[in-house]
Protein backbone atom coordinates (compact mmCIF):
# COMPACT_ATOMS: atom_id res chain seq x y z
CA UNK A 1 0.00 0.00 0.00
CA UNK A 2 1.09 3.60 -0.61
CA UNK A 3 1.90 5.21 2.73
CA UNK A 4 2.35 8.93 3.41
CA UNK A 5 4.68 9.30 6.39
CA UNK A 6 5.49 12.98 5.88
CA UNK A 7 3.27 14.21 8.76
CA UNK A 8 5.48 12.25 11.18
CA UNK A 9 8.59 14.29 10.32
CA UNK A 10 7.59 17.47 8.41
CA UNK A 11 7.42 20.96 9.89
CA UNK A 12 4.29 21.57 11.93
CA UNK A 13 1.70 24.26 11.31
CA UNK A 14 1.74 25.94 14.74
CA UNK A 15 -1.71 27.45 14.31
CA UNK A 16 -3.19 24.05 13.54
CA UNK A 17 -1.29 22.58 16.51
CA UNK A 18 -2.82 25.17 18.89
CA UNK A 19 -6.30 24.34 17.64
CA UNK A 20 -5.62 20.61 17.96
CA UNK A 21 -4.27 20.96 21.52
CA UNK A 22 -7.62 22.31 22.71
CA UNK A 23 -9.28 19.02 21.72
CA UNK A 24 -6.97 16.87 23.84
CA UNK A 25 -8.40 15.53 27.14
CA UNK A 26 -6.68 16.31 30.44
CA UNK A 27 -5.53 12.68 30.70
CA UNK A 28 -3.36 13.33 27.64
CA UNK A 29 -2.53 17.01 28.12
CA UNK A 30 -1.92 17.62 31.85
CA UNK A 31 -3.14 20.77 33.54
CA UNK A 32 -0.77 23.68 34.09
CA UNK A 33 -0.41 22.77 37.76
CA UNK A 34 1.47 19.61 36.87
CA UNK A 35 4.05 21.80 35.13
CA UNK A 36 4.33 24.37 37.96
CA UNK A 37 4.90 21.71 40.60
CA UNK A 38 8.29 20.63 39.16
CA UNK A 39 9.22 24.31 38.90
CA UNK A 40 8.60 24.59 42.65
CA UNK A 41 10.87 21.62 43.26
CA UNK A 42 13.55 23.44 41.28
CA UNK A 43 13.17 26.87 42.85
CA UNK A 44 12.56 26.20 46.55
CA UNK A 45 15.75 24.18 47.29
CA UNK A 46 17.94 26.74 45.50
CA UNK A 47 16.28 29.65 47.28
CA UNK A 48 16.75 27.88 50.61
CA UNK A 49 20.40 27.11 49.88
CA UNK A 50 21.21 30.65 48.71
CA UNK A 51 19.52 32.19 51.77
CA UNK A 52 21.36 29.82 54.12
CA UNK A 53 24.79 30.42 52.57
CA UNK A 54 24.19 34.20 52.50
CA UNK A 55 23.35 34.22 56.20
CA UNK A 56 26.16 31.91 57.35
CA UNK A 57 28.77 32.68 54.74
CA UNK A 58 30.02 30.05 52.36
CA UNK A 59 33.66 30.30 53.48
CA UNK A 60 32.74 29.91 57.13
CA UNK A 61 30.46 26.98 56.33
CA UNK A 62 33.08 25.07 54.35
CA UNK A 63 36.07 25.87 56.64
CA UNK A 64 34.43 24.32 59.70
CA UNK A 65 35.90 21.08 60.98
CA UNK A 66 32.96 19.18 59.61
CA UNK A 67 32.72 21.31 56.50
CA UNK A 68 32.93 18.53 53.89
CA UNK A 69 30.35 16.43 55.72
CA UNK A 70 28.09 19.45 55.96
CA UNK A 71 28.41 20.01 52.23
CA UNK A 72 27.35 16.39 51.71
CA UNK A 73 24.13 17.22 53.54
CA UNK A 74 23.23 19.44 50.59
CA UNK A 75 23.42 16.58 48.10
CA UNK A 76 19.68 15.78 48.44
CA UNK A 77 18.92 19.50 48.01
CA UNK A 78 21.01 19.60 44.85
CA UNK A 79 19.39 16.37 43.58
CA UNK A 80 15.87 17.78 43.91
CA UNK A 81 16.28 20.27 41.03
CA UNK A 82 17.57 17.46 38.81
CA UNK A 83 14.42 15.47 39.54
CA UNK A 84 12.34 18.60 39.07
CA UNK A 85 13.89 19.35 35.67
CA UNK A 86 13.20 15.79 34.55
CA UNK A 87 9.53 16.04 35.48
CA UNK A 88 9.30 19.54 34.01
CA UNK A 89 10.61 18.43 30.61
CA UNK A 90 8.29 15.44 30.62
CA UNK A 91 5.26 17.55 31.54
CA UNK A 92 6.05 20.18 28.89
CA UNK A 93 6.42 17.50 26.22
CA UNK A 94 3.05 16.05 27.22
CA UNK A 95 1.38 19.46 27.18
CA UNK A 96 2.70 20.51 23.78
CA UNK A 97 0.64 17.83 21.99
CA UNK A 98 3.19 17.48 19.20
CA UNK A 99 3.28 13.69 19.32
CA UNK A 100 -0.51 13.37 19.20
CA UNK A 101 -0.77 15.99 16.46
CA UNK A 102 1.76 14.24 14.23
CA UNK A 103 0.13 10.81 14.60
CA UNK A 104 -3.33 12.32 14.05
CA UNK A 105 -2.16 14.03 10.84
CA UNK A 106 -0.46 10.79 9.72
CA UNK A 107 -3.72 8.90 10.30
CA UNK A 108 -5.74 11.50 8.37
CA UNK A 109 -3.30 11.46 5.45
CA UNK A 110 -3.67 7.68 5.14
CA UNK A 111 -7.46 7.44 5.59
CA UNK A 112 -7.31 6.26 9.20
CA UNK A 113 -9.10 7.73 12.20
CA UNK A 114 -7.31 8.80 15.38
CA UNK A 115 -8.13 8.87 19.08
CA UNK A 116 -5.57 10.08 21.65
CA UNK A 117 -6.70 7.85 24.54
CA UNK A 118 -9.36 5.32 25.57
CA UNK A 119 -9.87 4.19 29.14
CA UNK A 120 -10.30 0.45 29.74
CA UNK A 121 -10.79 -0.55 26.09
CA UNK A 122 -13.25 -3.40 25.76
CA UNK A 123 -11.21 -5.97 23.86
CA UNK A 124 -10.98 -9.71 24.58
CA UNK A 125 -7.20 -10.13 24.21
CA UNK A 126 -4.99 -11.33 27.06
CA UNK A 127 -3.17 -8.00 27.52
CA UNK A 128 -6.48 -6.22 28.18
CA UNK A 129 -7.81 -8.59 30.85
CA UNK A 130 -4.90 -9.14 33.26
CA UNK A 131 -5.68 -10.66 36.64
CA UNK A 132 -5.58 -8.07 39.43
CA UNK A 133 -5.71 -5.17 36.98
CA UNK A 134 -6.61 -1.88 38.68
CA UNK A 135 -6.68 0.32 35.58
CA UNK A 136 -5.76 0.29 31.91
CA UNK A 137 -5.82 2.56 28.90
CA UNK A 138 -4.85 2.63 25.22
CA UNK A 139 -3.17 5.63 23.60
CA UNK A 140 -2.49 6.93 20.07
CA UNK A 141 -5.22 4.76 18.59
CA UNK A 142 -5.05 4.62 14.80
CA UNK A 143 -7.92 2.69 13.22
CA UNK A 144 -9.93 2.12 10.08
CA UNK A 145 -13.29 0.52 9.37
CA UNK A 146 -14.55 -1.05 6.17
CA UNK A 147 -14.40 -4.71 5.26
CA UNK A 148 -11.21 -5.30 7.27
CA UNK A 149 -11.43 -3.22 10.47
CA UNK A 150 -7.98 -2.63 11.93
CA UNK A 151 -6.71 -0.87 15.05
CA UNK A 152 -3.09 -0.05 15.93
CA UNK A 153 -2.37 1.40 19.37
CA UNK A 154 -0.30 1.26 22.54
CA UNK A 155 -1.71 -0.20 25.74
CA UNK A 156 -0.82 0.30 29.41
CA UNK A 157 -2.07 -2.01 32.14
CA UNK A 158 -1.63 -1.24 35.85
CA UNK A 159 -1.83 -4.14 38.28
CA UNK A 160 -2.04 -3.64 42.03
CA UNK A 161 -1.34 -0.43 43.94
CA UNK A 162 1.21 1.14 46.25
CA UNK A 163 4.43 -0.84 46.64
CA UNK A 164 2.85 -3.75 44.78
CA UNK A 165 2.00 -1.60 41.76
CA UNK A 166 3.27 -2.93 38.42
CA UNK A 167 2.95 -1.24 35.02
CA UNK A 168 2.92 -3.25 31.78
CA UNK A 169 3.16 -1.64 28.35
CA UNK A 170 2.41 -3.24 24.99
CA UNK A 171 1.88 -2.22 21.41
CA UNK A 172 -0.88 -4.06 19.60
CA UNK A 173 -2.64 -4.53 16.29
CA UNK A 174 -6.26 -5.69 16.34
CA UNK A 175 -7.69 -7.20 13.15
CA UNK A 176 -11.44 -7.85 13.15
CA UNK A 177 -12.29 -11.23 11.66
CA UNK A 178 -15.38 -12.24 9.66
CA UNK A 179 -16.33 -14.99 12.13
CA UNK A 180 -15.50 -16.00 15.72
CA UNK A 181 -12.69 -18.56 15.98
CA UNK A 182 -11.29 -20.80 18.73
CA UNK A 183 -8.85 -19.16 21.14
CA UNK A 184 -5.43 -19.84 19.56
CA UNK A 185 -2.13 -18.32 20.71
CA UNK A 186 1.15 -18.21 18.80
CA UNK A 187 4.00 -17.58 21.22
CA UNK A 188 6.85 -16.06 19.19
CA UNK A 189 10.11 -17.77 20.12
CA UNK A 190 12.17 -14.75 19.06
CA UNK A 191 11.11 -12.57 21.99
CA UNK A 192 11.31 -15.21 24.74
CA UNK A 193 14.11 -15.00 27.32
CA UNK A 194 15.56 -17.44 29.82
CA UNK A 195 13.13 -20.08 28.63
CA UNK A 196 10.12 -17.95 29.63
CA UNK A 197 7.49 -16.67 27.24
CA UNK A 198 6.91 -12.94 26.92
CA UNK A 199 3.16 -13.55 27.11
CA UNK A 200 1.34 -11.96 30.08
CA UNK A 201 -0.25 -15.31 31.01
CA UNK A 202 1.06 -18.89 31.27
CA UNK A 203 -0.81 -21.44 29.16
CA UNK A 204 -1.34 -25.10 30.04
CA UNK A 205 1.24 -27.25 28.25
CA UNK A 206 -1.31 -29.90 27.23
CA UNK A 207 -2.70 -27.40 24.69
CA UNK A 208 0.60 -27.14 22.76
CA UNK A 209 0.24 -28.33 19.16
CA UNK A 210 3.23 -29.12 16.97
CA UNK A 211 2.94 -28.15 13.30
CA UNK A 212 4.94 -29.27 10.30
CA UNK A 213 8.02 -27.70 8.78
CA UNK A 214 9.94 -24.91 10.50
CA UNK A 215 6.87 -23.37 12.12
CA UNK A 216 7.74 -24.70 15.62
CA UNK A 217 11.12 -22.95 15.48
CA UNK A 218 9.34 -19.60 15.17
CA UNK A 219 6.11 -20.10 17.11
CA UNK A 220 4.71 -22.29 19.87
CA UNK A 221 1.06 -22.81 18.96
CA UNK A 222 -1.57 -23.37 21.65
CA UNK A 223 -5.16 -24.37 20.89
CA UNK A 224 -8.00 -25.69 23.10
CA UNK A 225 -7.97 -29.44 23.68
CA UNK A 226 -10.16 -31.07 21.03
CA UNK A 227 -9.58 -28.29 18.49
CA UNK A 228 -6.33 -29.64 17.02
CA UNK A 229 -7.99 -30.48 13.69
CA UNK A 230 -9.50 -26.99 13.54
CA UNK A 231 -6.08 -25.40 14.12
CA UNK A 232 -4.63 -27.49 11.29
CA UNK A 233 -7.50 -26.38 9.05
CA UNK A 234 -6.84 -22.71 9.85
CA UNK A 235 -3.05 -22.86 9.66
CA UNK A 236 -2.47 -24.25 6.22
CA UNK A 237 1.12 -24.27 4.86
CA UNK A 238 0.65 -20.96 3.02
CA UNK A 239 -0.75 -19.28 6.17
CA UNK A 240 2.15 -20.62 8.24
CA UNK A 241 4.64 -19.30 5.71
CA UNK A 242 3.09 -15.83 5.83
CA UNK A 243 3.20 -15.72 9.62
CA UNK A 244 6.85 -16.79 9.63
CA UNK A 245 7.82 -14.23 6.96
CA UNK A 246 5.80 -11.29 8.24
CA UNK A 247 4.95 -11.72 11.92
CA UNK A 248 7.71 -13.79 13.56
CA UNK A 249 8.54 -10.96 15.99
CA UNK A 250 4.97 -10.70 17.33
CA UNK A 251 3.07 -12.77 19.84
CA UNK A 252 -0.30 -13.52 18.24
CA UNK A 253 -3.68 -14.29 19.73
CA UNK A 254 -6.90 -15.29 18.01
CA UNK A 255 -9.85 -14.83 20.34
CA UNK A 256 -13.54 -14.40 19.50
CA UNK A 257 -13.61 -12.50 16.18
CA UNK A 258 -10.24 -10.76 16.66
CA UNK A 259 -6.67 -11.46 15.65
CA UNK A 260 -4.16 -9.58 17.82
CA UNK A 261 -0.48 -8.91 17.23
CA UNK A 262 1.36 -8.01 20.45
CA UNK A 263 4.75 -6.30 20.81
CA UNK A 264 6.65 -5.26 23.92
CA UNK A 265 7.08 -1.69 22.79
CA UNK A 266 5.19 1.04 20.98
CA UNK A 267 3.59 0.26 17.65
CA UNK A 268 1.74 3.56 17.24
CA UNK A 269 4.83 5.73 17.02
CA UNK A 270 6.54 8.67 15.32
CA UNK A 271 8.99 6.36 13.54
CA UNK A 272 8.17 6.11 9.80
CA UNK A 273 10.44 3.09 9.45
CA UNK A 274 8.24 1.15 11.87
CA UNK A 275 4.93 2.05 10.22
CA UNK A 276 5.88 0.81 6.74
CA UNK A 277 6.65 -2.84 7.60
CA UNK A 278 3.88 -2.91 10.19
CA UNK A 279 1.15 -1.91 7.73
CA UNK A 280 2.62 -4.22 5.10
CA UNK A 281 2.29 -7.06 7.62
CA UNK A 282 -1.29 -6.07 8.41
CA UNK A 283 -2.19 -6.02 4.71
CA UNK A 284 -0.63 -9.43 4.02
CA UNK A 285 -2.26 -11.10 7.02
CA UNK A 286 -5.64 -9.50 6.28
CA UNK A 287 -5.60 -10.99 2.79
CA UNK A 288 -4.57 -14.46 4.00
CA UNK A 289 -7.03 -14.83 6.87
CA UNK A 290 -10.03 -14.06 4.67
CA UNK A 291 -10.37 -17.77 4.00
CA UNK A 292 -10.97 -18.31 7.74
CA UNK A 293 -14.46 -16.85 7.22
CA UNK A 294 -15.56 -20.28 5.99
CA UNK A 295 -14.73 -22.00 9.27
CA UNK A 296 -17.61 -23.18 11.44
CA UNK A 297 -17.60 -25.04 14.75
CA UNK A 298 -19.33 -28.35 14.10
CA UNK A 299 -19.89 -28.73 17.85
CA UNK A 300 -22.61 -26.12 17.49
CA UNK A 301 -24.19 -27.90 14.53
CA UNK A 302 -26.95 -29.59 16.52
CA UNK A 303 -29.22 -29.75 13.50
CA UNK A 304 -26.67 -31.72 11.48
CA UNK A 305 -26.43 -34.38 14.19
CA UNK A 306 -30.07 -35.34 13.58
CA UNK A 307 -29.30 -36.49 10.06
CA UNK A 308 -28.19 -40.10 9.69
CA UNK A 309 -25.24 -41.56 7.82
CA UNK A 310 -23.46 -38.21 7.84
CA UNK A 311 -25.62 -36.81 5.08
CA UNK A 312 -25.34 -33.07 4.59
CA UNK A 313 -28.39 -30.93 5.19
CA UNK A 314 -29.37 -29.10 1.98
CA UNK A 315 -28.96 -25.31 2.31
CA UNK A 316 -28.24 -25.66 6.04
CA UNK A 317 -26.36 -22.64 7.41
CA UNK A 318 -24.46 -23.72 10.50
CA UNK A 319 -24.44 -21.16 13.30
CA UNK A 320 -21.37 -18.95 13.44
CA UNK A 321 -19.64 -19.12 16.79
CA UNK A 322 -17.46 -21.27 19.01
CA UNK A 323 -18.54 -23.89 21.52
CA UNK A 324 -17.77 -23.02 25.18
CA UNK A 325 -14.81 -25.42 25.41
CA UNK A 326 -13.06 -23.64 22.54
CA UNK A 327 -13.59 -20.01 23.52
CA UNK A 328 -10.71 -19.68 25.97
CA UNK A 329 -7.43 -21.48 26.51
CA UNK A 330 -6.72 -23.04 29.90
CA UNK A 331 -4.11 -21.16 31.89
CA UNK A 332 -1.32 -22.66 33.96
CA UNK A 333 -0.58 -21.52 37.48
CA UNK A 334 2.82 -19.85 37.70
CA UNK A 335 4.47 -21.68 40.61
CA UNK A 336 7.64 -19.61 40.81
CA UNK A 337 6.28 -17.11 43.32
CA UNK A 338 4.77 -19.89 45.43
CA UNK A 339 8.12 -21.73 45.55
CA UNK A 340 9.86 -18.46 46.43
CA UNK A 341 7.40 -17.76 49.25
CA UNK A 342 7.85 -21.27 50.68
CA UNK A 343 11.64 -20.91 50.60
CA UNK A 344 11.38 -17.53 52.34
CA UNK A 345 9.13 -18.98 55.04
CA UNK A 346 11.48 -21.92 55.52
CA UNK A 347 14.48 -19.60 55.78
CA UNK A 348 12.71 -17.38 58.33
CA UNK A 349 11.70 -20.45 60.35
CA UNK A 350 15.28 -21.74 60.34
CA UNK A 351 16.60 -18.35 61.46
CA UNK A 352 14.14 -18.11 64.38
CA UNK A 353 14.92 -21.71 65.35
CA UNK A 354 18.68 -20.98 65.42
CA UNK A 355 18.19 -17.85 67.50
CA UNK A 356 16.12 -19.53 70.21
CA UNK A 357 18.22 -22.70 70.29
Amino acid sequence: MTLDTRPLTDRIDRRALRVFRRTLPSTVRPKLGTVLLPVAFIAIPFVFMIMFLTAVGFDQFVLRDNGPSSVMAFVPVIAMPVVGITFLVRALRQRNGVRQFRIAEFARANSFSYSPRTERPWLPGMIFTREGQSSSYSTDIVSRGGEEPTTIANHTSIVGSGKNRSVYRWGYVALRLATPLPNIVLDAQKNNSWGRAALPVALAARQRLSLEGDFDRHFALYCPVGYEADALYLFTPDIMARFIDNAASFDIEIVDDYLFLYAQGELSTLDPELWRPLLDTVEVLSQRVRQWARWRDERLDAGGAAWTQGAAIPNYDRRAGVAPQGRRLARRADWWWIIGALLAIFGFYSLIKDIFS
